[in-house]
């Protein structure tokens, strides 16, 4: 497929060809549009702003003895959110709804909800208004820097791929700020998309690899919308009710306790297909994502976790070997690059559910895609079947 790029500052035009596109475009997706991919969810909840400003005295003995990283104001005259610097003389406010929406004549017009409109009038003075009544102190000197306008709105993409073209970031999934999990979503997307794309370009995996893209992340997504859109209510706007709002999934859950449940992945035998679990409880279940343990490497201590991010890796107990040559030789007969590091902490084990002769095969993404409990059936052709099932491949090499 082609595409023309075009230079805003320049206006230069130049064609690219390339097999596979990611619309990673935006909230507003053109690409998604024009696939016509529908977005499901709540829709839009408020015409938000963000205020932008910096303080000549520090805010920050405002909230002595309150150790937050976001502060939420709920008043008469707004309802939104606090971000501070370390300095306490600059931040951000955000404001989702004026008005004090508790009012019995404010809830009885929400079919129209004039006050969820708050981009629709506000300039320089308004926003300074806004902001000294977030703050609490009428006369405190503070400059508007800047003032953003943009949409709350908690929606995930129907489907997140169409035919060789994948949603990502914004353009799958819309949610709003409450949660912070917006950006670290589409990082997850893309963190999870291109090391499949680079195995399949290099026609180690098979093209079934890339549909496991939407399996694993659109489910994921959608429960990154449901859960921001629980936080927005809960805490913005309660006027919305609990009608058909999740139940509220803790932040480890979702941030590092999501489950990718694919054909890429192994799952133990008689194992369930949940979609979050908390990292404690995970213990290197194939789908979840690798728990962190120390080990050594030239000789300095560092996490496991910085094992991760570019090749397979083959974790192993020190009574594992025979994993490492298997899989090592396998791997070798498909043409694909795997790591294997034989972990001497004795937590290593108990921290990823195995005997000290199993062994876990992590996947570039930091995600396990399968483990052998203990040491039985330790062959060549073991690996190799592992490892035809995670790439999806439709062959059996040397078979």
């Amino acid at each position: 497929m082609a595409a023309t790029l075009h230079d805003l500052d320049s206006g230069a035009e130049r064609t690219v060809r390339a097999r596979y596109v990611v619309a990673a475009d935006g909230n507003r997706s053109p690409v998604r549009e024009q696939l016509g991919i529908a977005m499901r969810g709540h829709g839009l909840l408020s015409n938000s702003i963000t205020i932008y400003f910096r303080s000549e005295v520090s805010l920050a003995p405002l909230l002595e003895g309150r150790d937050q990283g976001v502060n939420y104001v709920t008043n008469s005259v707004l309802r939104g959110f606090f971000r501070l610097d370390r300095t306490g003389n600059r931040g951000f406010l955000v404001v989702n709804l004026v008005g004090d929406t508790a009012r019995p004549e404010v809830v009885a017009a929400y079919p129209d909800a004039p006050w969820a409109r708050v981009a629709e009038t506000v300039d320089e003075g308004r926003a300074l208004e806004l902001l000294r009544a977030a703050i609490g102190v009428p006369d405190i000197p503070v400059v508007i820097e800047d003032v953003a306008t943009w949409r709350a709105v908690a929606d995930s993409a129907e489907r997140y791929q169409d035919g060789r073209v994948f949603l990502a970031g914004d353009a799958a999934h819309t949610m709003p700020p409450n949660g912070g999990f917006g950006g670290n979503t589409g990082v997850q997307d893309a963190w999870n998309l291109a090391w499949k794309l680079a195995l399949v370009l290099r026609g180690v995996a098979g093209t079934g690899l890339l549909d496991t893209y939407d399996g694993e992340r659109r489910p994921i997504g959608a429960l990154m919308v449901e859960q921001a859109y629980t936080r927005y209510v809960t805490r913005v706007a309660p006027y919305l009710g609990t009608e058909g709002m999740r139940p509220l999934v803790d932040d480890f859950s979702l941030e590092i306790g999501g489950r990718c449940n694919s054909p890429a992945v192994v799952l133990d035998p008689g194992g369930d297909a949940a979609l979050h679990e908390h990292p404690r409880e995970s213990k290197g279940r194939p789908g979840s994502r690798a728990p962190h343990v120390f080990v050594e490497r030239d000789g300095a201590q560092v996490s496991a976790l910085d094992l991760f991010g570019r090749d397979f890796v083959l974790l192993v107990a020190s009574g594992g070997e025979a994993w490492c040559g298997a899989t090592l030789a396998a791997a070798d007969e498909i043409g694909l690059p795997v790591d294997c590091h034989v972990i001497g902490n004795p937590q290593f084990a108990d921290a990823y559910g195995i005997t000290g002769a199993g062994a876990v095969l992590v996947r570039p993404d930091g995600v396990v895609g399968w483990r052998a409990v203990d040491g039985t059936g330790a062959s060549d052709a073991t690996a190799r079947g592992v490892l035809t099932q995670l790439l999806c491949r439709t062959d059996q090499p040397g078979g």
